[in-house]
């Protein structure tokens, strides 16, 4: 049994990671902790910033399966690349949960596609636990 949890680099992720290891810990499934590196950023950076976030709120790595995966240019995909990378990883590890953040949005916000948790919501098989995350990263 696997939870997925799909985070990026903003601190105000810490409340995802916090949700899915708590979910993963009381309902003794695997963690699983997945970062796609978008194409202009770099990979080695974004893995210390995604363990230094992780470990900031489990306090080690030990027993978590950290993936950072880089993100790949497919032109049948103009918009959602991460959310479409997120979802091949869901279908190979067949998770019984995503857990993924959402900030909040106002007004025309809300109507406009492309985000990643929408995208997410809209097409994983699974059901998908969604956090609010922060702007900023709580105190």
């Amino acid at each position: 049994m696997v939870i997925l949890t799909a985070i990026d680099r903003d601190p105000g992720c810490k409340g995802v990671v916090e949700t899915a290891y708590d979910l993963a810990t009381k309902m003794d499934m695997k963690l699983v902790i997945l970062h796609v590196v978008p194409e202009d950023e770099d990979e080695e950076a974004a893995r210390r910033e995604i363990e230094d976030i992780v470990m900031s709120v489990i306090g080690d790595l030990e027993g978590i399966d950290l993936r950072i995966m880089p993100e790949q240019t497919r032109r049948d995909l103009p918009t959602g690349r991460t959310a479409n990378h997120i979802l091949q990883v869901a279908e190979e590890l067949d998770p019984d949960y995503i857990v993924i953040g959402s900030r909040k949005r106002t007004g025309l916000g809300k109507i406009l596609l492309g985000s990643v948790s929408k995208l997410i919501l809209a097409n994983a098989d699974v059901p998908v636990v969604t956090v609010e995350q922060t702007r900023k990263a709580e105190a």
